[in-house]
């Protein structure tokens, strides 16, 4: 392929492909042979700071609970106290701004609503034809983490199954959805406005519209979903909203079929009937006619049957947690990310000062470091590393200049925030209960 014609290199993934306890391990490895002191160090480092991440995650994840509450919608406790709309408005947008942030830690990419609209319009190379009306919700959030691409291979039933066609797909090896509906007076009165309809002709439609979505599904939730590894041209099927249509060949293998038939039938019964002396003649000629419609009706609702298989298993097979599952899996993923961030660069900055326009040249011995060492090409995120470890006070800035700990000093610095991390919890359990509070069943 020419030069020139070669697609863009895709950005670098910020999320780094090693447990943080891979991380620990293979860092203390590293110090042997060299000073014990400096081993045992780190050991103490990697155990404190730990804890400290984990202190603000708990608190982190309490947040959390507590403005999602009344947009669960797999409540298993009793509501003691109703929201006013103002107060749910507070917690949503409350809700959305952490979400975005532990989203940010854990190293994901948020889709703009043009990407998404792009992606859902692009022409899939599977049977499934799937439309989705972004109109449709109130609040909707999609973010990725860690793409690639893979190339495939399918039988095209337009050259008879005979040729093989290979194409290249975009796959998110984590997928994150947020998003919450309409209510139906408000989506009605948007239609209405677009349609030039009545307000009540526009909510028969929305009704008529939203008679697929499961029992219980209610424009009050907010719906939390993780997906793994979703390829790109697949993002139609996550949308609770969406219609699946044949693809243009299956229509008019359909419409040829079904129709010719139909025709045929017609045109054999007919002349049977007329031609027929018996009665019984002519009454087998009518059933048969009907066999043969019915026929030609269950066909067409079996393909539309393997239609939506095809649909629930990828969407079987590609989800990873739901709602509060999902919530609890990303805040362990962002506690996993800061931890191996920071002690990624504590390890590898240990004792020196980097004037400020030297970080750059830092970033890129850490990610050649990585690369050398365990293979992998990331965009090392230190800047954030850096404003957590200021903020903890084991990083200090002055003169121009960024001033990184001994290993030994900063395990010291770690045991002095712990001791304030007890503390905190102290003050935690004695606080008066939430205001949201619930009895559980």
């Amino acid at each position: 392929m020419d030069a020139t014609m070669a697609p863009p290199a895709r950005p670098l993934s910020r999320y780094i492909p090693l447990t943080r306890h891979a991380v620990i391990a293979d860092l203390c490895a590293k110090l042997t042979g060299d000073d014990d002191g400096d081993r045992d160090a780190f050991a103490q480092v990697a155990l404190r700071l730990q804890r400290h991440r984990g202190h603000g995650y708990r608190l982190l994840a309490e947040e959390i609970r507590r403005c999602y509450l009344p947009f669960s919608p797999d409540q298993d406790t009793v509501r003691v106290i109703e929201f006013s709309p103002e107060e749910r408005k507070a917690m949503g947008d409350r809700l959305a701004g952490l979400i975005k942030h532990l989203l940010e830690r854990a190293n994901y990419t948020r889709l703009s609503n043009d990407e998404l609209t792009e992606m859902l319009s692009a022409q899939s190379p599977y049977s499934l034809r799937i439309e989705v009306d972004l109109a449709e919700y109130d609040v909707m959030h999609v973010f990725v983490r860690d793409s690639f691409d893979e190339t495939r291979t399918t039988r095209r039933p337009e050259w008879a199954y005979l040729l093989k066609e290979r194409y290249t797909v975009h796959i998110y090896r984590r997928l994150f959805v947020f998003l919450k509906l309409k209510s139906d007076e408000m989506r009605a009165k948007e239609i209405a406005e677009a349609e030039s309809i009545t307000e009540a002709k526009a909510l028969k439609l929305v009704a008529k519209r939203r008679k697929q979505l499961p029992t219980g599904t209610s424009t009050d939730f907010i719906y939390v979903k993780v997906f793994k590894d979703m390829p790109q041209h697949d993002l139609q099927i996550l949308f609770p909203l969406r219609r699946v249509q044949f693809r243009p060949f299956d229509k008019m293998k359909f419409y040829a079929t079904a129709g010719g038939g139909t025709l045929f039938g017609v045109f054999t019964t007919t002349g049977k009937v007329l031609a027929a002396s018996n009665p019984f003649t002519a009454v087998g000629a009518l059933i048969a006619f009907i066999g043969l419609l019915a026929r030609q009706i269950s066909t067409f609702f079996n393909q539309r049957t393997r239609y939506m298989m095809e649909l629930a298993q990828k969407l079987f097979f590609h989800n990873l947690a739901n709602n509060r599952a999902a919530l609890a899996l990303l805040l362990d993923r962002a506690e996993e990310e800061d931890v191996k961030e920071d002690l990624i660069t504590l390890s590898f900055a240990a004792g020196r000062t980097v004037p400020e326009d030297g970080l750059d040249g830092l970033k890129d011995e850490i990610c050649a470091s990585l690369s050398e060492r365990y293979g992998v090409s990331v965009n090392f995120e230190l800047p954030d590393a850096l404003s957590r470890l200021e903020e903890d006070g084991l990083v200090t800035r002055s003169g121009g200049m960024v001033r990184f700990p001994t290993l030994a000093a900063a395990a010291d610095r770690l045991e002095a925030i712990l001791k304030s991390d007890d503390a905190d919890d102290e003050r935690h359990l004695c606080d008066e209960a939430p205001a949201d509070a619930v009895a559980e069943v």
